[in-house]
């Protein structure tokens, strides 16, 4: 065998074992056969070698690949952090070494969908000689590979029907909180999604807002991931963790107080914020937090069209329940567990006044019924929430908590179930039972409607006395549910006040209607105190229960 000959077999060689690695290793893939143009453009096309932001989505989608099979993803980013590229280089990736690969690519204007399919077929035709693969097809929409029969689609977010009918095994979807159509567009491909081995479905978004399909995919993945309720995995991408954001902070800088507490909390030094008060300078602090968020919550919040202060919501700090407890209805015993649905935030005060708002739903695991335990000081002192008790049943639990805080002035909204509910605590006599004026204003004279009916005017005016007493520093709220479903709690685009798409408001009104009555009220709750050990209606108690 001659040289020449021995010389092709190793390069054959060594081209077999390159694609072996490359097959399973997407990193030394992108470093050694990808070339890209990075923000200093003079340096022309260099070698795609993984920043900090790209290599924590890796190792994520890696990771959830290793565990489960396939790739689920929500990334949730910062401006300018490469993921865009980054989520195209995997595409490409993927589609190469996947026989009969159906890829999508989709964004949200037609200008960056081409600017992406671009990128996409740079990377094809920059590889090297031996590794470039040969296309069937190479258009403004479609590439088509000779070696594997894979294919790569071009979509633009543009109408509700985009990519509807496509049955995609990877999918690359950008700027999703951006998409006019994003409910219709992403029910379509979610519909066509194979669930094959090694699919991968990755959506990447900055924020637009508490709206939407993202912004909703989004809280699912917060709340339900680790406990298996969906198959997306949230990836959230803090503007810090990219090294190009930071300004060589002069001697004389001393950081302001908020500064100080961003470098304790997320290991910020000087440089980095020195840059972060040069970029608020330019584009101001709302514009800032928008496209540079440090922590996820933030970038909803401050580029949303929430109700309440977003800036007094960013301001509350949730605070550790004393304990958690569940009613057992048949014993009418409080008992003390870890999956108790009531938490304790304070313990009842035998000199103090009580009121509980109460959202009533119909128990059958969408919606939930609430109550919120105000003190007379304004201070929320326990919260329950149950989406799966019975209206009826509801009254029952509701009949003890009232009388566990000193038989608490007791105000639950009277609309659809909330009758059923009423009606219950009535039968059993509740001695604390708020009843309704007929409303043309709100007086401390009681009328005959038992509960408090939320129609457009007074669901309108217990929202704006929540708004105003969450603004003035009013209101004690220490339960990160109650906290989270404020934040959650938007004007949609026909200008209602509502919980975002995804979320709930049953927190919020219940602790609207208590407030409400609280206020409405005062003297009586703060007068008329009945203390929790008394004996009533000829109901037995024995004291200890309630402790």
């Amino acid at each position: 065998m001659d040289n020449r000959r021995k010389l092709e077999l190793v390069k054959e060689a060594t081209k077999r074992k390159l694609l072996t690695q490359y097959q399973t290793d997407f990193e030394q893939f992108a470093k050694q056969q990808i070339k890209i143009v990075t923000k200093d453009a003079s340096k022309g096309f260099v070698p795609f070698i993984f920043n900090e932001a790209q290599q924590k989505v890796n190792e994520a989608l890696e990771q959830q690949l290793k565990e489960k099979g396939r790739v689920r993803a929500l990334i949730l980013k910062a401006r300018q952090q490469g993921i865009s590229t980054f989520c195209t280089a995997r595409t490409a990736w993927k589609s190469f070494f996947t026989p009969n690969a159906r890829s999508v690519v989709m964004a949200h204007d037609s200008a960056t969908s081409d600017a992406l399919f671009a990128m996409s077929k740079n990377l094809f035709d920059r590889m090297a000689d031996e590794f470039r693969p040969k296309l069937l097809a190479s258009n403004a929409k479609e590439i088509k590979f000779e070696h594997n029969n894979a294919g790569y689609r071009l979509y633009t977010a543009g109408s509700p029907e985009a990519g509807r009918g496509t049955t995609p095994t990877i999918a690359h979807l950008s700027e999703v909180a951006f998409w006019t159509f994003d409910e219709k567009i992403l029910a379509g491909l979610f519909q066509g999604i194979s669930q094959a081995e090694g699919t991968e479905v990755i959506l990447e978004s900055t924020a637009n807002g508490a709206k939407g399909e993202f912004y909703r995919l989004w809280k699912q993945a917060e709340r339900d991931y680790e406990k298996g309720g969906t198959e997306y995995i949230p990836i959230f991408l803090p503007w810090y963790i990219t090294a190009e954001y930071r300004r060589e902070a002069p001697e004389s800088f001393e950081p302001t107080e908020e500064e100080s507490k961003l470098m304790d909390k997320h290991g910020l030094d000087f440089d980095q914020l020195y840059w972060r008060r040069l970029k608020i300078a330019e584009s101001g602090e709302r514009k800032f937090l928008q496209e540079y968020p440090t922590t996820a919550e933030e970038a909803f919040l401050v580029s949303g069209s929430g109700v309440f202060d977003t800036g007094k919501l960013a301001e509350l700090e949730a605070v550790p329940y004393l304990k958690k407890m569940k009613l057992d209805l048949d014993s009418k015993f409080f008992e003390t567990t870890s999956e108790g649905d009531i938490e304790i935030y304070d313990y009842p005060n035998h000199d103090m006044g009580y009121v509980i708002g109460a959202d009533v739903a119909l128990g059958v695991g969408k919606d939930y019924s609430a109550a919120v335990v105000i003190d007379e000081n304004r201070n929320i002192v326990a919260a329950y929430r149950n989406n799966r008790i019975d209206p009826s049943k509801f009254g029952d639990f509701l009949f003890y908590l009232g009388r566990y805080y000193n038989n608490a002035l007791l105000a639950v909204e009277s609309n659809s179930m909330g009758i059923a509910t009423l009606q219950k605590l009535d039968d059993m006599s509740y001695v604390n039972l708020y009843r309704q004026t007929k409303i043309s204003n709100i007086s401390n004279q009681e009328g005959d409607r038992l509960g408090f009916r939320t129609t457009t005017a007074t669901r309108s005016t217990i929202i704006g006395n929540l708004k105003n007493a969450i603004e003035n520093d009013d209101v004690y709220i220490p339960s990160a549910d109650i906290i989270q479903e404020l934040k959650d709690y938007i004007v949609n685009d026909q200008g209602k006040a509502e919980a975002a798409a995804g979320c709930h408001d049953d927190y919020v009104m219940s602790f609207a209607i208590g407030l409400e009555v609280l206020r409405s009220h005062y003297d009586r709750i703060t007068t008329n105190k009945v203390p929790w050990n008394q004996k009533f209606n000829n109901i037995e108690q024995d004291d200890t229960r309630w402790i």
